[in-house]
């Protein structure tokens, strides 16, 4: 049995170059170390860009428009100029991406202007857009939206803060509404509980992924025209004419769904003659009580991407998810 020997600390590393040592001490080879992956995060960032008021995200071939006069809400999301959202055109009041505070039987109908339309405080700290609410009046609530892009993996970077500065103690989660064109796809694995809404007849599931395909024929007449269902993983996507758009957020147990709501959500609107109506794809965090004070965080990241030539954009594409995963991974 060979002898016990003392580990003493390691105070440098030698170097050995020909005919010469060099001796380097831990601490500076530590710095050094820090310094380069500051360096590197750093590269990763994209500066936004301001115009006219509106806040622009540029990553390669893909453009996210802020409005902080409007909720902070995105107003756009284009890939080689093309819009993967909704505008105004299509409903002039629900459109784009915003973001509502969770259950809606706590408001009803509209949700809180503060939140939802109403301008919001803005201020640029590095690369990341930081964007403050008016406090609802109903609830005392107020929602801070911290946006950025990241080049590394050429994605967009969505933080919600819930603050509770109302006198007594609430119960919320925070609630992500993006508006896509009607048409598309949509699909997500499949949690535990039963999904339920008027728009069951266009859904189907395959070796454990839930998929909706637009059907305008199947549109419920009467009822509400929406899926309300429980995630897995913590990711959901949309494909319209082969781009797709895949949100990555932390999946919530079923018990922290808020309640009669959805991990994930869908909502497809009325359509006319003149208007082609949307797609609301929706994603939900976990219901937490705040006491006086009290702040909730939550974090969701976007990736937009034309969908690759060989996958087709069908049910039961195994690839497909495969495609998914990979990204959110």
């Amino acid at each position: 049995m060979l002898p016990w020997r003392p580990i003493l600390p390691m105070t440098g590393i030698n170097i050995m170059i020909p005919n010469r040592k060099i001796s380097i001490p831990i601490f500076l080879l530590t710095a050094l170390i820090f310094i380069v992956e500051v360096s590197a995060q750093k590269l990763n960032r994209v500066i936004s860009v301001e115009k006219s008021g509106k806040y622009f995200i540029t990553i390669e071939n893909q453009v996210m428009e802020i409005d902080p006069l409007l909720g902070g809400r995105i107003t756009s999301l284009k890939i080689d100029g093309k819009d993967f959202l909704t505008d105004s055109t299509i409903n002039d009041f629900n459109w784009g991406s915003t973001f509502w505070l969770s259950p809606q039987s706590a408001w009803n109908w509209p949700p809180s202007a503060e939140i939802d339309n109403k301008p919001y405080n803005i201020s640029v700290r590095g690369n990341v857009i930081r964007m403050v609410s008016q406090k609802d009046p109903k609830t005392g609530l107020r929602v801070i939206k911290e946006i950025s892009g990241n080049k590394k993996n050429s994605s967009f970077i969505l933080k919600f803060i819930i603050t509770n500065q109302s006198d007594k103690n609430q119960k919320v989660a925070p609630w992500e509404v993006t508006r896509v064109k009607s048409g598309g796809l949509s699909f997500f694995p499949i949690g535990k509980d039963k999904a339920r809404g008027g728009l069951l007849s266009s859904t189907s599931i395959k070796n454990g992924i839930f998929y909706y395909q637009y059907q305008k024929e199947k549109l419920p007449v009467k009822g509400d025209r929406q899926i309300y269902a429980d995630g897995s993983e913590g990711w959901l996507a949309q494909i319209n004419d082969n781009v797709i758009l895949i949100k990555k957020f932390p999946d919530i147990p079923l018990e922290l769904t808020a309640p009669k709501e959805g991990e994930v959500e869908l909502f497809a609107s009325e359509v006319t003659a003149a208007n082609p109506g949307y797609v609301e794809i929706e994603h939900q965090g976990p219901y937490l009580e705040l006491k006086p004070g009290e702040s909730s965080s939550w974090e969701t990241t976007w990736f937009l991407r034309k969908l690759p030539f060989k996958l087709k954009p069908e049910i039961g594409n195994a690839g497909l998810i495969d495609y998914a995963r990979k990204i959110v991974k």
